[in-house]
């Protein structure tokens, strides 16, 4: 069975080499947890791989973006080649690339706009950053229906897609169907011990690999996510 990786040793580990080819992962995260880092790793590592990889941002500009991975990683403008990055937020007053064509025709539908990219263009990796954007203005069923898409589009081309979504923001209800429809839930929380933050991150779910049982530890630092390669039963 074909990985990929994240680009964080420990967690590939834990999860047999990296996340199983054809995955829908929903990233559950609470607000601070570092959600937006973890999917710069998993973009940076296929880019350094030379994967068409495909990250759209909905709250942050394109300039924005590349300017928090660089903080991280620094890439070369040759790795920059292998990621398409776009943004709901920024204004779209040049077509660099085909995908960027595409979601200027359908502005006024992003949802549109992205099947239109996804059925134009081949991507082994997509970040989604962040499906609560979607949540918010579209009904849930349109998510839903979005989210099956990307299942196909992954099963098809043996790709990984990763979607952000900030935990507690929406009700059980809704939470419980974006779980439901995705093949793997990664969940990133903090919790206050004496004078620290400390940020854990635990697997709910995933198709296709034995899902650790204990929490991870982790750390935000100049160079990333720093975790734990040893497992802790909390």
């Amino acid at each position: 069975m074909k990985v990929l990786k994240t680009g964080i040793l420990p967690l590939d580990t834990q999860l047999g080499g990296g996340i199983p080819s054809g995955s829908v992962v929903l990233v559950l995260e609470e607000p601070g947890a570092g959600g937006d880092v973890l999917s710069y790793h998993f973009a940076v590592e296929g880019a350094l791989n030379g994967e068409n990889v495909f990250y759209l941002a909905t709250d942050d500009t394109e300039e924005e973006v590349k300017e928090y991975v660089n903080l991280y990683f620094n890439l070369d403008e040759a790795v920059w080649e292998n990621i398409t990055l776009l943004s709901l937020s920024s204004p779209l007053t040049k077509a660099e690339k085909d995908a960027k064509d595409f979601l200027k025709k359908t502005m006024y539908d992003p949802i549109g706009g992205l099947k239109t990219i996804l059925y134009h263009e081949d991507f082994e990796r997509v970040v989604i950053n962040n499906m609560t954007y979607f949540i918010t203005n579209y009904p849930i069923e349109d998510v839903v229906s979005l989210i099956e898409v990307f299942s196909k589009y992954a099963k098809k081309n043996q790709s990984v897609f990763m979607m952000l979504m900030t935990k507690g923001m929406f009700d059980s209800r809704t939470e419980t169907a974006i779980k439901h429809y995705s093949d793997g839930v990664i969940e990133l929380t903090l919790r206050e011990v004496e004078n620290e933050v400390q940020r854990r991150l635990k697997v709910i779910k995933f198709k296709g690999i034995l899902v650790p049982k204990a929490i991870l530890r982790y750390d935000l630092t100049d160079k990333g996510i720093k975790m734990e390669s040893v497992m802790r039963v909390l």
